[in-house]
């Protein structure tokens, strides 16, 4: 999937208006280093772990628990989130989705100065339930994240104005 092509499936959104990766470089990079790390630790006690007959269930378990690591790691490089007039979409092991509309709660979580290893991200809790996470490494996006938590709406043009959002110019 492009940056210009909408999200195939049956919620699809339209063309994203900002997107970018959902996390930081920097993030990627230590996050790849400290993986690196761990298969060369997992490599040199291999040998030992398959010495003893005993120890064929650990080295299964530490071989899948790496597996699902690399995985995770590989979704890292390859998240990308998106924002359009209809909500917020962030690529993943799974694709999360809400639309603007459907959020009952949000809060936009980061650390100055340290964005370059601590992902900043959005929390919403949508109107049916269960809480969301989405990061974000793009300016673009974080805008409209912001937007969204300090004005209740997002500044997208297109974007409906989110009915009861707490922003400064909602009615009691």
């Amino acid at each position: 999937m492009s940056d210009t092509q909408p999200a195939s499936g049956p919620a699809s959104f339209p063309a994203p208006y900002a997107s970018g990766p959902a996390f930081p470089l920097g993030v990627k990079l230590l996050a790849t280093v400290l993986v690196a790390y761990t298969l060369y630790w997992g490599v040199r006690s291999g040998g030992g772990m398959l010495a003893s007959r005993e120890a064929w269930a650990g080295a299964l378990l530490s071989a899948v628990c790496l597996v699902l690591v690399v995985w995770t790691l590989f979704w890292m490089w390859r998240s990308r989130t998106s924002v359009d007039a209809e909500g917020i979409t962030q690529t993943w092991i799974w694709t999360k989705r809400v639309r603007w509309a459907d959020i009952g709660q949000s809060r936009l979580i980061g650390l100055p100065g340290l964005q370059w290893l601590v992902a900043p991200r959005l929390m919403v809790r949508p109107r049916g339930g269960g809480v969301l996470v989405f990061h974000s490494a793009d300016r673009a996006v974080l805008a409209v994240f912001a937007s969204f938590v300090t004005v209740g709406s997002p500044l997208i043009p297109g974007a409906p104005r989110v009915p009861g959002a707490d922003g400064p110019d909602a009615t009691s």
